[in-house]
């Protein structure tokens, strides 16, 4: 952005193929983390070569390993390396090569191809095997399916906004709806994630670490790789639906989609976009003392959105939530909140 504040749009073909969420930079200015929407998505970090310049860089895929299946799950996740591109390149790629260029595929299983279910594929299992030579067209043009064969994990579902807390050296995913490939009892291909359902979803908390190791035991050049992944503030599903029409708890979030998060206030505020609570709320959630305050109600039919905080504004905080969609005839009546 110039002085004028005139800017323009850059695509960076070397941050891979998927479908971006929030993306957030930390504090090196090189490491990045992506939200990819969907089911059957990925983890994906990316590691730019120089500060501010996202035009070339490392791509890599988290692999999921598994350490509890309650309240979200936990995991310790192990980066697995797809590759290494520029923008220029992968955008010559992108306009020569075709999806048969890249992929011997077969209809059932065969040796040699991989077994890979993944949103590109529309959540069905494919047979894969990368041609020689198209390793790099494959990591940046098709980077869910070969993060797939490569081992990283393609069952997460509606992975939305991330967010960062400098602090604590945490980072914040909203997962909307656990759902679908996180499951127990999938016959994924690989069924890395098997956690208990909660179609209301939630948000994780990432722990960053330095010093971290790729599945190739190769050194990851950043300080803000994420070792472990922990369910952080969870929905609730109702067996029924109460008299309003909710089929989740509102004294709990539903299907978190943005989020926002305050060091001053040390409060991750939360924007839903649900059809299983009457009125979509946004949210206040104390990281130290654990509790959610719900301080936003939208009229009915609308997504809480647009959570924008602006910190320390001529000595006040602002934080901006949009509605959006609204026209839900009804709507459910909160009691009133105080000290809220």
């Amino acid at each position: 952005m110039n002085a004028k504040g005139e800017a323009t749009a850059i695509k960076h073909y070397s941050m891979g193929r998927l479908s971006f969420e929030r993306t957030t930079v930390m504090p090196d200015n090189r490491t990045v983390y992506i939200g990819d929407d969907g089911g059957y998505t990925m983890m994906f970090m990316y590691i730019a070569d120089q500060a501010k310049d996202l035009s070339a860089g490392t791509l890599y895929a988290a692999k999921w390993i598994q350490t509890d299946a309650k309240d979200g799950g936990a995991a310790n996740l192990k980066w697995i390396k797809l590759g290494h591109a520029a923008d220029k390149e992968i955008k010559e790629l992108a306009q020569s090569l075709t999806f048969s260029d890249i992929f011997e595929t077969s209809s059932v299983p065969a040796d040699g191809f991989t077994p890979v279910r993944t949103s590109s594929s529309g959540g069905k299992t494919e047979y894969l095997k990368v041609r020689p030579g198209m390793e790099k067209a494959a990591a940046f043009l098709e980077s869910r399916r070969y993060g797939a064969i490569k081992g990283a994990t393609s069952e997460f579902n509606k992975m939305e906004a991330v967010e960062y807390n400098k602090t604590d050296n945490k980072v914040y995913m909203a997962m909307s709806y656990i759902e679908k490939g996180m499951l127990q009892g999938n016959t994924d291909p690989v069924d890395d994630i098997h956690v208990d359902k909660i179609s209301a979803g939630g948000v994780y908390e990432l722990s960053l670490t330095k010093g971290q190791k790729d599945s190739e035991s190769h050194q990851i050049d950043s300080n803000y790789v994420a070792g472990s992944i922990d369910g952080l503030v969870m929905g609730e599903d109702l067996a029924a639906a109460d008299e309003n029409g909710n089929t989740a708890n509102v004294d709990k979030i539903a299907n978190p989609d943005n989020i926002v998060y305050s060091g001053s206030m040390r409060t991750l505020f939360i924007a839903e976009d649900s059809s299983m609570h009457s009125n979509n709320f946004a949210w206040a959630y104390n990281i130290d003392t654990k509790k959610l305050s719900r301080i936003v109600s939208v009229p009915g039919g609308g997504e809480a959105t647009g959570l924008q905080l602006q910190q320390n504004l001529h000595g006040y905080t602002y934080l901006m939530v949009s509605s959006q969609n609204p026209g839900h005839v009804g709507y459910l009546q909160l009691p009133q909140l105080t000290g809220r």
